[in-house]
């Protein structure tokens, strides 16, 4: 099996459920034929020209595999959908692999976070809100010290 990726920009005339319903009906279509990797919404985008008379689309990113042969078959499914604007099936440049591993990774990652106490989090804002308090009297020193050093410039380059 290859790794291929399909980015669809679907109709804006409807609403975002339309939208995550034949969001799910692609990747219904993709699972029938190879293995979904990743689903990417990335929402409604300005397009960069008008197509249909329309000017924005509302964009989704599939990355699968599949065997060679059933792209052509999506293909076909995908020219049948009337919502959608254009679609684009390419074969998969980057290394799937490392792909999986990171979306294996962030799968992991939340519940490390959610483990962690949030106390963590309010000690440091309540350092940063310290420091806060302190920096202004340090930054209006320090701008004291630059604007002197800067007149002192002025004074010998022009003598």
């Amino acid at each position: 099996m290859k790794p291929y990726e399909l980015l669809l920009i679907i109709t804006p005339d409807h609403d975002d459920n339309e939208a995550e319903a034949l969001t799910d009906q692609v990747k219904g279509i993709i699972e029938n034929g190879g293995t979904l990797v990743k689903l990417d919404p990335w929402g409604k985008k300005r397009l960069a020209y008008p197509i249909q008379k329309r000017s924005e689309g509302y964009y989704v990113l599939y990355i699968f595999e599949c065997a060679p042969s059933f792209v052509a078959a999506l293909n076909q499914a995908l020219h049948v959908i009337e919502t959608i604007l254009r679609y684009m099936i390419v074969q998969y440049e980057d290394d799937i692999d490392k792909l999986k591993a990171e979306l294996a990774a962030e799968a992991e990652q939340p519940t490390s976070e959610a483990e962690q106490p949030a106390p963590d989090v309010e000690e440091s804002t309540s350092d940063d809100a310290e420091s806060e308090d302190e920096e202004p009297a340090d930054d209006t020193e320090a701008e004291d010290a630059t604007d002197n050093g800067a007149e002192t410039e002025d004074t010998t380059a022009s003598a």
